[in-house]
This record gives structure tokens, C-alpha cells and sequence, in this order.
């Protein structure tokens, strides 16, 4: 699907993408996860022929960025929405459909289909600067739909949005995964975690890992325990008769707080043999959670990149 060799970007004496190879191959919903300044929203760029690289070379189903042989293959939802004041939605919309070549007729039909899509009909009448700030972004994400494109690129799709509108993204995404390759860049590991199936890491524009999120999930339940009192020092004695724990981590400020990172296990199990082993010793539990660790995956690669 996608493919970049030695690819580079400098502003200046900044290298927003130093020498990056990637491949991407399949179908996948693929999420695009690093810190800020990491390279994302520039990547993104790049692949929609926005700038051009300063070197390397870029590759999307074996053409490069700038093939017109793309046109309307791809489409992007940016970050930051702008829209044309005092035009009405509709409008907007069968402007861009006529941008990828439909006809006067043939955009209308289009702008109706992606509206109905993503089930904002009753604001094709409306003016951008009567929108809220999450009315116009699904006003953005049915344009990137305009012309069915085989590969859109969501760049923090749900930033800024309430929860309810952040579901309602979610619920979209999930089902236009079935019929579009996605691309979604966020700093919300929930959102990877539930659309996407393959994950691209990054850090200062170079790439740390590119895998599948099951596989990066491969410590896939993290404990958290709260003691009532500091945890002794032989803490990794009590835990040492249970199977699959890989990691124990003892907050250096607060001993009280702990995590634990197992392998794929019986959860339930563990965390019985957990809390039967800090009772055995008398050690109160103030606090017990569970979860997947996947930003603590996910940080530690950054650390280790660092």
C-alpha cells in the first residue's frame, strides 16, 4: 500500500522525517502513534503530495505521490478544519466532487451519498460559521469520503470533540474500515487500540517499530495495585510463584503504587494469585485495576529509542 525509502524532510536545519523507510502492505486500519514533533502530521503531508520530500522517495499502490494516476485514490482528513465562510455545506461539498471530476449532476448525487453517510443530512442547508467544532469535522470526514478513496488519512480525528461525537467517529470508522484502507495519526491509544489492526511508531522522524497491535500487545494485561502502605523490598519474592508476570514496576516516588506486566494468560486467575499473595503477607490493597498495556508498550519504545 505504501512505501517510503530514505525518506527525508528538513525545515531548515529541523529534520521533521529523517531517512525513513517504511512499508505498509494489506488492508488493515493502520495507526500512526508518536510524540509530538515525532514526524506524523508531516508524513502525512508527504503522502498526500502537499510538499515535497527534501530526499527518498514515496511509493503508494506503486505510484509515486504526485501520479495523477492517484487522483481520488486517496483523501485526507486534517487536523485543523477550514472551510469556505458563507458558503452552504452542500455547496462546499459538490465543489470538491467537482475538483475529482464528477459533473454538476453527478456531484450533487455524491455530495447526498457521503452526507447521508455519515448521517449529517439536516446541515447540508447550514453555513460553516453556524457549525460546531464537531458538526465540521464530520462535515471534513464526508468530504475525504467524496469518490469512495481507497486510502484515507484521518489525522486526529476525534481531537477537541465531546464524548458522545468521539463515539460517533468511532461507530463511522469501524464500519468504513470495511470498504476504504485507513490511516488514523492520534494520541489517543484507545482509539488505535480499537480501529486498527497494524500500528506505525515513531519518534524525532525516524521509525521505531512498524507491527500489528496484537503483537505490540504482547505484555496484554497490566496490573495496577495502590498499597495502603509502602511495598516492602522484597516485593518481587511475594510475586515470584506466579506464572507469566514478565515485569514489576515500583513507582520510584510512591512505592505504594506498583504495576505488574504479564503475558497472554488467564487474567482473572492472576489477579486472584496476585491479591492471595500481598493477603499472605498481610499487605492491604487500597486499589486493584486491570488493563491492556498498550501505551505502556508503546512508551517504552520511545524510551529505549531515547
Amino acid at each position: 500500500m505504501i512505501t517510503c525509502h530514505s525518506l527525508s524532510k528538513h525545515y531548515g536545519s529541523l529534520k521533521a522525517l529523517d531517512e525513513l523507510d517504511l512499508e505498509l502492505i494489506g488492508n488493515e486500519p493502520t495507526g500512526l502513534v508518536g510524540a509530538n514533533g515525532a514526524g506524523k502530521s508531516t508524513l502525512f503531508a508527504l503522502l498526500c503530495g502537499f510538499t515535497r520530500p527534501t530526499k527518498g522517495d514515496i511509493k503508494i499502490f506503486g505510484k509515486s505521490a504526485h501520479s495523477e494516476n492517484l487522483k481520488g485514490r486517496i483523501s485526507i482528513l486534517p487536523q485543523d478544519i477550514n472551510m469556505f465562510r458563507s458558503i452552504s455545506v452542500f455547496h462546499q461539498l459538490c465543489h470538491f466532487a467537482r475538483l475529482q471530476g464528477f459533473s454538476r449532476a453527478s456531484a450533487r448525487t455524491e455530495t447526498e451519498r457521503v452526507l447521508s453517510l455519515i448521517n449529517i443530512m439536516p446541515l447540508a442547508i447550514q453555513y460553516p460559521e453556524t457549525l460546531s467544532f464537531g458538526q465540521r469535522k464530520k462535515v471534513m470526514l464526508a468530504q475525504a469520503l467524496i469518490g469512495k478513496p481507497e486510502l484515507i488519512m484521518l489525522d486526529e480525528p476525534t481531537s477537541g470533540l465531546d464524548p458522545v461525537a468521539v463515539n460517533d467517529i468511532h461507530l463511522l470508522l469501524k464500519q468504513l474500515a470495511a470498504d476504504h484502507r485507513l490511516m488514523i495519526s492520534s494520541h489517543n491509544l484507545g482509539e488505535i487500540e480499537g480501529i486498527c489492526q497494524q500500528i506505525v511508531v515513531l519518534n524525532r522522524g525516524k521509525l521505531v517499530k512498524t507491527t500489528s497491535v496484537g503483537e505490540l500487545k504482547r505484555v496484554s494485561q497490566c496490573f495496577r495495585i495502590f498499597l495502603e502502605q509502602n511495598a516492602p523490598s522484597n516485593i518481587n519474592d511475594i510475586f515470584k510463584q506466579i506464572n507469566n508476570i514478565e515485569r514489576i514496576e515500583v513507582d520510584i516516588k510512591d512505592s505504594r503504587k506498583i504495576q505488574i506486566f504479564c503475558k497472554d494468560s488467564d487474567a482473572n486467575t492472576i489477579q486472584i494469585q496476585l491479591m492471595n499473595a500481598l493477603h499472605q503477607q498481610q499487605i492491604s490493597i487500597a486499589e486493584f485495576s486491570k488493563g491492556t498495556a498498550l501505551a505502556d508498550e508503546i512508551s517504552e519504545l520511545l524510551r529505549n529509542d531515547n
